[in-house]
């Protein structure tokens, strides 16, 4: 069975060259994409990726994270410091051990997601029902430096919150589903941080995710089939629809959309990085979202089946992605962790991977004008000597240039 190894895959040599050619543009105009209006200066994307919160979050004096203590007995909120880079957990007590309800770190046996929105950190815990305890799932705000913890909302035990968060001031933007005999409904909710309520925004398809922000205007996707269809016959039909959703009124405009497998989005910077592989050759459309214009880029990397990208990113003006493209001698999956600058056109392969799994060292979020990386740590050469994932800072250099800090 075909299964994937990065590893064996990352022999190939940096590449410091540009992608060859000039990107040609298409301005906007009738026969081009439309603009969106700016509705939102202030809506920003909270989220590490469209799919998680992720577990940590940069706030305006350093980084802050949840993570698992050495015996994983329970959890706590720690502090990376932006000039020193030094981690310590956010308690200021002295003597504290860190371990009891005392600790305005202290988390229990429970590991929140993160966010930063407004001078505040936001923890958001999922529900728990066990024989022992039973948790609403709910919304946690704190003061930075740990001070005040209080819940501002309690969600209904048949609710969670599914991915990617936006913010605006107070008010936190984020897709809910409800989960009923029958099935289930996802909406698109706004929650005020001050005062805790909780308003329905429009309601989205069941499978919709919060992808980001553009012009200030929330960006979401959801999959849907072949027009005229109703059931799907062939995955490779499978629609990727891309909506922009005005925050105050609920109202929809379509953005783009593609069939499964010929696509695969960024969002940042109100533009639209839209990857491709016409001809079996790695493309990127690059959409201006606020005046329509495109640019299109070759990257002149020619690709394999099963020909797919994942983790993709944005840092910097600079994407980042895993592309899987081709297997090995040995039936593994060949995998490039790959970093492209539109505006340079510098096109490299980032080396930092884990060294005994292969797999790439992935940015779990910024820091001053550097980045945090989740690094594996080990005792030994061997899976079985794996003993626990550590957050380094790293500056954006080293990183694009494949270095870890000594």
């Amino acid at each position: 069975m075909k299964h994937r190894a990065f590893a064996a895959a990352l022999a190939v040599c940096l590449l410091l060259a540009g992608c060859g050619g000039e990107p040609s543009s298409a301005p906007a105009g009738s026969d081009g994409p439309a603009a969106l209006e700016t509705v939102d200066d202030r809506l920003a994307y909270v989220s590490r990726s469209p799919i998680s919160i992720g577990f940590g979050a940069e706030g305006d004096a350093g980084f802050y994270y949840t993570d698992m203590s050495e015996d994983y007995s329970h959890g706590n909120i720690h502090f990376i410091d932006k000039e020193s880079h030094q981690d310590v957990i956010l308690c200021s007590n002295p003597g504290c051990a860190h371990d009891t309800d005392a600790c305005p770190a202290y988390l229990g046996n429970r590991r929140p997601e993160l966010a930063w929105t407004g001078g505040k950190v936001v923890l958001f815990y999922q529900g728990m029902d066990t024989d022992e305890t039973k948790v609403l799932p709910h919304i946690d705000v704190m003061n930075p430096d740990g001070s005040d913890r209080h819940k501002v909302c309690d969600l209904e035990a048949n609710q969670e919150y599914n991915g990617g968060v936006a913010a605006s001031g107070d008010s936190l933007y984020f897709l809910l589903s409800t989960y009923e005999a029958n099935g289930y409904s996802t909406e698109l909710v706004r929650l005020n941080l001050t005062s805790g309520s909780l308003v329905t925004v429009c309601k989205v398809e069941k499978t919709t995710f919060l992808m980001g922000v553009a012009c200030g205007q929330l960006i979401v996707k959801h999959f849907g089939m072949p027009e005229g269809e109703s059931q799907l016959s062939d995955i490779s039909e499978q629609r990727h629809i891309l909506t922009a959703i005005d925050p105050t009124t609920g109202a929809k405009s379509t953005v783009a959309e593609w069939k499964q497998d010929e696509g695969w989005e960024v969002i940042a910077d109100d533009k639209l990085f839209l990857f491709s592989m016409p001809n079996d050759v790695l493309h990127l459309t690059v959409r201006d979202l606020a005046t329509g214009e495109e640019n299109e880029y070759d990257l002149g990397i020619e690709v394999e089946e099963p020909k797919n990208i994942v983790n993709q990113t944005y840092h910097n003006g600079t994407l980042l992605f895993d592309l899987l493209s081709g297997y090995t001698e040995e039936d593994e999956l060949i995998s490039k962790y790959l970093a492209f600058t539109p505006e340079t056109q510098d096109l490299r392969e980032i080396k930092l991977c884990d060294p005994v799994r292969g797999y790439p060292i992935l940015i779990e979020g910024e820091l001053g004008d550097g980045v945090i990386l989740q690094v594996p740590q080990y005792s030994g050469t061997d899976i079985s000597s794996f003993e626990r994932d550590r957050l380094v800072y790293c500056s954006w250099e080293d990183f694009m240039n494949s270095r870890l800090p000594e």
